[in-house]
C-alpha cells in the first residue's frame, strides 16, 4: 500500500465503516442474539485496499491468542 492509502486506512473509524456499508447496502439486519453474543475480544477488523477498484474490503479475523508462558 502506498503511504497515502496507509494513512487513510489508519484514519478509518468504525463509525465510517458502518456508514459506508449502510450507504452501499441501504439496510443491514442482524439477529438480536448475534448482536448480543458477539465478542469483540476474539476478533478484529481487517481492512484491505484494492487499487484496481479502487475499493476497500472489510472482514473479520480471529485474533491470535497470546501465551503468558
Amino acid at each position: 500500500m502506498t503511504n497515502d492509502i496507509e494513512q487513510l486506512v489508519a484514519s478509518i473509524s468504525l463509525n465510517k465503516v458502518l456508514i459506508a456499508i449502510l450507504e452501499e447496502h441501504k439496510q443491514l439486519s442482524v439477529p438480536t442474539l448475534r448482536f448480543l453474543e458477539s465478542k469483540d475480544t476474539d476478533k478484529e477488523l481487517v481492512i484491505d485496499y484494492d487499487e484496481s477498484g479502487p475499493s476497500f474490503t472489510f472482514s473479520l479475523k480471529e485474533r491470535e491468542q497470546e501465551n503468558d508462558n
